[in-house]
């Protein structure tokens, strides 16, 4: 996977342009055509380690886009199968399809007026398009055919916290009257193979003080199992669209719960099958699901497959993070749903 990342939309995020944006306040991101060399808030840096430059197809700036949406705090993947790019910020995801002219802002088809491309192995997008989805602004010069894409530190953020207490924090704690209805109930339900994704688990259950299960495999993985550049245990899983790792215990009055995070690492591009031996044993319907997952680079991808095995099921945008996210990073997010918990 990292391999498929660096030959397709390979670029490191530079310390300078992070101290550049958190310094200022503000981020001003400036590519020109045919010009290799990119400036986050004045300061210089290469666009990719191999030199690629920003081009122009049907008067529309194409380039690689990991630079860009990296730096303003967003994620790429790629998923090899489809040939297609999905971008995320905040709660917005892109899916761009190499040659298709149609792509999709959080599930929504829209057309475009160019289709993404490959030069010289490099996936080039349209970073208009992209810059203006994500709500930041974006302006061209012709006469120096440069792009200049900005957004102030206030609006840059894509999931800040509102100000008041969460509603999870302030759920009272005596039962209801009889002819009240009943507070909504949440449940944090993870599989944790290396405890990535405990960790984020854990954030999640105690800023809003759902209760919490842990997705155990009757058969433990082991090292072993779980040598992606072998014939391992997962590898084989993953390739099988029938297999069904067994769980050990289930959720108590699973019937309790209005809304389930549920959490997973990426293996492939995709959750593990473990995940849907758990949403094949429970009934789902009317109730709430929220992904979440922990991966280096790949990003969330798409819970189509898992929501056709959940009929009657809410399934929301999910989100990922990095194994070691921080407490606040995550109730970020969970605070910019604006859950009923």
């Amino acid at each position: 996977m990292k391999k498929i990342l660096a030959v397709i939309l390979s670029v490191i995020l530079s310390v300078a342009g992070i101290a550049a944006f958190a310094a200022d306040g503000d981020l001003t991101i400036k590519l020109q055509i045919g010009n290799p060399v990119m400036t986050i808030n004045g300061v210089e840096k290469p666009i990719d380690e191999d030199g690629t430059v920003p081009v122009m197809i049907n008067d529309r700036t194409l380039l690689p886009v990991r630079a860009v949406v990296e730096e303003i705090g967003g994620t790429v993947g790629w998923v090899d199968e489809t040939q297609t790019a999905i971008l995320t910020y905040g709660d917005k995801e892109i899916r761009l399809t190499i040659d298709s002219p149609t792509m999709y802002l959080n599930d929504e088809a829209q057309t475009l007026d160019v289709t993404p491309v490959l030069i010289n192995d490099r996936t080039m997008l349209p970073i208009r398009f992209i810059a203006e989805s994500f709500e930041f602004d974006v302006a061209w010069s012709e006469e120096t055919q440069t792009v200049t894409i900005t957004k102030t530190a206030e609006a840059a953020e894509p999931t800040a916290a509102p100000t008041a207490a969460p509603a999870a924090t302030a759920a009272p704690t005596a039962a209801p009257a009889d002819n009240e209805k009943q507070e909504s109930k949440a449940l944090v339900a993870y599989f944790s193979a290396t405890n990535n994704t405990e960790g984020v688990a854990k954030h999640i259950a105690e800023g809003t003080g759902a209760d919490i299960y842990e997705i155990l495999p009757e058969v433990p993985y082991t090292a072993a199992d779980l040598d992606y550049n072998s014939d391992c245990r997962a590898n084989r899983e993953q390739n099988d669209d029938s297999a069904r790792p067994a769980i050990s215990g289930t959720v108590p009055n699973m019937e309790q719960y209005d809304t389930i995070f549920l959490g997973y690492p990426i293996w492939w591009g995709n959750a593990p099958k473990i995940i849907f031996t758990f949403l094949e044993s429970y009934d789902f319907s009317g109730k709430t699901i929220i992904p979440f997952c922990t991966s280096g680079s790949s990003p969330i991808g798409s819970t189509a497959a898992m929501q056709n095995v959940t009929q009657g099921a809410n399934w929301l945008a999910g989100q990922r993070f990095s194994g070691g996210a921080s407490s606040d990073t995550v109730m970020g997010w969970v605070d910019s749903l604006d859950l009923d918990l």
